[in-house]
């Protein structure tokens, strides 16, 4: 008799024909870092810099932001440091109650990229390649 898979399933195993790792945790996510000072400004602004440079892309609309930012007054950065402050005492009480229920919050590690000639190296070989060399005579 033959079992008859999802569609989920079919997915997954399609994932994982192209070297992606398929991992269902039971956990849920835990809850999001809390925004800076900053951030809340930008949320705040962004539309009426969009408005005013529509033909500018994010990055040149962030650094219109930042530049605005170092110009504002002390009071007006006051407001938004106690939002943020605000925003990162809710964090940390959210913070709390999910790690009593669910463990401490696992930090994802980023993969460091090698280059292929690398790979064929040992790990001394490679370690000695990135470190400069001190004193004595230059080598020709």
């Amino acid at each position: 008799q033959r079992r008859v898979h999802g569609e989920k399933y079919l997915k997954d195993r399609q994932r994982m024909a192209r070297g992606a790792v398929v991992v269902e945790s039971t956990k849920p996510a835990p809850p999001k870092r809390p925004m800076s000072t900053f951030f809340h400004y930008k949320k705040d602004i962004l539309d009426d810099v969009k408005k005013s440079n529509p033909d500018k892309k994010i990055t040149e609309l962030t650094k219109i932001v930042s530049v605005m930012w170092k110009k504002i007054d002390d009071e007006t950065k006051r407001k938004y440091e106690k939002l943020a402050e605000k925003n990162k005492e809710d964090y940390e009480a959210a913070k709390r109650s999910y790690e009593d229920e669910h463990g401490k919050i696992e930090k994802k590690k980023r993969k460091k990229k090698e280059s292929s000639e690398d790979e064929d190296k040992s790990d001394e070989e490679v370690e000695e390649k990135k470190r400069p060399k001190r004193g004595g005579k230059k080598e020709n």
